[in-house]
């Protein structure tokens, strides 16, 4: 099974920054974190910033892995990582993200299409993460 990262990024107000998918699939316009693929002698960490790198043009840093799970397709094992968000210029690559938005918990159910996976993990997991101190 392939490797893929999830980048989870909060902001001081406790919402999440997510993106509107652009790729023409079958997961086009699904609003969730950024994620991508780890590459062939890539760490998870290494994937977590090139990844935000070239969807958000923001650089990252990794803290810690908080969860994983199968992706929706189950073709990927997808490993979630928190960040600490280092610049605040987000430039969107317009072949990746249609948009993004900073969304706390609550808004996530009317934003629109989310995976099953991804509600989980921000209505269950993620409740716990910002928590700690």
């Amino acid at each position: 099974m392939k490797d893929a990262v999830a980048v989870v990024i909060i902001n001081k107000a406790d919402k999440y920054l997510l993106i509107r998918r652009a790729k023409k699939d079958a997961s086009e316009d699904y609003w969730c974190p950024v994620t991508g693929a780890v590459e062939k002698d890539e760490t998870q960490e290494q994937a977590v910033i090139r990844e935000a790198k070239e969807e958000l043009g923001i650089t990252v840093e990794p803290e810690k892995k908080v969860w994983e799970c199968l992706t929706h397709n189950k073709e990927y094992r997808l490993h979630w990582w928190v960040v600490r968000h280092i610049d605040d210029e987000i430039s969107a690559n317009p072949l990746e993200v249609k948009e993004y938005r900073w969304v706390s918990v609550h808004e996530m159910p009317a934003i629109g299409k989310m995976f099953d996976s991804d509600l989980v993990f921000f209505q269950g997991i993620a409740v716990t993460i910002e928590r700690e101190p």
